[in-house]
C-alpha cells in the first residue's frame, strides 16, 4: 500500500507534468478581436456610412470560412471577431470609442477609423495603451511624423494623391490633345484636403500648368460666391477642387448656377455619391480620384461584394471599400507573419511585411524625409485618375489600369 506522502508526491508530479505538457492549449484564446470606429453617421457619412461595416463584416465571414487567421504559436487558425462603433465622424467620440474597445471589449488589434482628423486623435490611444492600429484612410504627414511606435497606416501620403492625373494632364498635353494651360485651386480648410492640395500644385507646375489662384475655404463652406467671381475672371482651364464631397457637390452647383464653367473640373473624391448629389448632367466630365480599378480587383474582394449583392464595384462605397480591404488584409498577413498575438512581434513583422494587393506590391515605409518630417509607418497605396462618362465611373490613368481613354468634357 502506497504511502499517503508517496500518493500526494505522485499526484503533485501529475498535475505538474499534465500542466507542462499543455500550456499552449491553455493559453489560447479562441479569437482574434480586432476593434475600430467608423463614420456612420455626421459628416463624414457620405464617404464612408453603414455600408463600410457591411464590409468589413463581409471580410470577417469570407476570412472566418477559411478556417480564420493562422497563429503559429498555436499552430491553429483563430477565427475572427470585428468589433466595431459609429464615431459619428466626431474626433472626440473616436478617442471614446477606442478607450472602450480596450477597456470593455478587450480587443487585441485596432483598425483605424475614417479620415485624417479623426485618426490624428485616435492614434493617441493606441500609442498610450501600446495597441497596434492599422490606419486606414489616414495620409496627413502630420500623423505619421510624431515619433509613435504603435501605428502604421496603408496610405502614401497626400501630397501624393493626383501623381496619375497630372502625369495623364502632361501626356494630353505633349500629345496635343488637350492643351491645358491654367489651373485653379479650391481648397477647403482641412488637413486632408490641404494636404493634398498642397501636393497637387506642385504637381500641375510640373505637368507644365499655370497655377492661376489657390483659394482657401473654411471647412464645412457652403457659400463659394466670392471664390467663384474670382475665378471667373481669371478663366482657368482646369478647375480642382480639393474638398470633402459635402464641399464638392455644392461648389460644382455654383459654380454651375453663376456661369463659371472651365474646360476640365476636378475632385478629389470621384465617388458615386458625388454624382448622385449634383446630377448626372453636371457630373458628366468630372475627373477625380478613386481608390479601385476593375482591371487590378482580386477574386476575394469580389467574393465579398458578391456576399453583399452588389454587382458593380466602382458602384459601391468604391472610394474607401478598397483600402478597407487593404487594412483588414495587411492585419491578417500581419499576424500570420508574426506567428502570433504579441503585440511588440506584431509591429515588428510590419516592417518587413511585403504582399500583392488590389494596388500592386504593398509594404510599409520607415524614416522617410518629407519636406522638414520624418515619417514612420506609411504605406504604398496609390489612387486611380477616373472620369464620370454616361453616368459612370471610367479609369483613366494610368494606362495599364485604364478602363477607356479621358474624354473632353461637355463643357468645353
Amino acid at each position: 500500500m502506497i504511502g499517503s506522502r508517496r500518493f500526494l508526491a505522485i499526484l503533485l508530479a501529475l498535475g505538474l507534468g499534465l500542466s507542462l505538457a499543455l500550456p499552449a492549449e491553455a493559453q489560447r484564446p479562441d479569437r482574434v478581436k480586432i476593434g475600430g470606429t467608423v463614420a456612420v453617421t455626421g459628416r463624414f457619412s457620405s464617404d464612408w456610412g453603414p455600408g463600410i461595416i457591411e464590409f468589413m463584416k463581409g471580410w470577417e465571414k469570407l476570412v472566418n470560412a477559411e478556417g480564420g487567421v493562422f497563429v503559429r504559436e498555436y499552430n491553429a487558425k483563430l477565427p475572427i471577431e470585428l468589433v466595431l462603433y459609429d464615431d459619428e465622424s466626431s474626433p472626440e467620440k473616436s478617442v471614446e470609442l477606442y478607450e472602450k474597445l480596450a477597456a470593455v471589449d478587450k480587443v487585441q488589434f485596432f483598425i483605424g477609423p475614417g479620415s485624417s482628423p479623426i485618426t490624428l486623435r485616435a492614434s493617441t490611444v493606441a500609442e498610450r495603451l501600446k495597441i497596434p492600429m492599422i490606419l486606414v484612410e489616414a495620409n496627413s504627414p502630420i500623423i505619421y511624423a510624431r515619433g509613435f511606435q504603435w501605428i502604421a497606416g496603408v496610405d502614401r501620403p497626400a501630397q501624393y494623391w493626383s501623381i496619375p492625373y497630372f502625369d495623364l494632364i502632361k501626356e494630353l498635353r505633349d500629345k496635343g490633345v488637350a492643351n491645358y494651360r491654367t489651373i485653379a485651386f479650391l481648397i477647403e480648410d482641412h488637413p486632408h484636403t490641404k494636404d493634398i492640395a498642397e501636393g497637387s500644385v506642385e504637381l500641375a507646375k510640373k505637368a507644365g500648368l499655370e497655377v492661376v489662384a489657390t483659394e482657401s475655404v473654411p471647412f464645412q463652406t457652403s457659400d463659394f460666391s466670392a471664390v467663384i467671381a474670382k475665378f471667373k475672371q481669371l478663366n482657368p482651364d482646369i478647375v480642382y477642387s480639393s474638398g470633402w464631397t459635402p464641399t464638392s457637390v455644392p461648389f460644382v452647383k455654383q459654380a454651375n448656377e453663376l456661369g463659371l464653367k472651365p474646360r476640365e473640373l476636378h475632385v478629389i473624391h470621384l465617388v458615386p455619391e458625388f454624382a448622385q448629389q449634383t446630377g448626372l448632367k453636371l457630373a458628366e466630365g468630372v475627373t477625380g480620384e478613386t481608390h479601385i480599378a476593375r482591371k487590378h480587383l482580386d477574386q476575394r474582394y469580389l467574393t465579398i461584394l458578391k456576399q453583399l449583392n452588389v454587382g458593380d464595384p466602382y458602384g459601391f462605397k468604391s472610394l474607401v471599400l478598397p483600402i478597407r480591404y487593404l487594412a483588414l488584409e495587411t492585419m491578417r498577413r500581419g499576424i500570420e507573419a508574426a506567428g502570433t498575438l504579441d503585440r511588440e512581434k506584431f509591429m515588428a513583422a510590419l516592417r518587413t511585411l511585403q504582399f500583392d494587393t488590389l494596388h500592386g506590391p504593398h509594404r510599409f515605409n520607415y524614416n522617410v524625409k518629407l519636406g522638414n518630417r520624418v515619417l514612420n509607418g506609411m504605406g504604398e497605396k496609390y489612387l486611380y485618375a477616373g472620369q464620370f462618362q454616361n453616368g459612370k465611373i471610367v479609369i483613366i490613368a494610368p494606362a495599364a489600369a485604364a478602363d477607356g481613354p479621358y474624354r473632353p468634357a461637355p463643357r468645353q
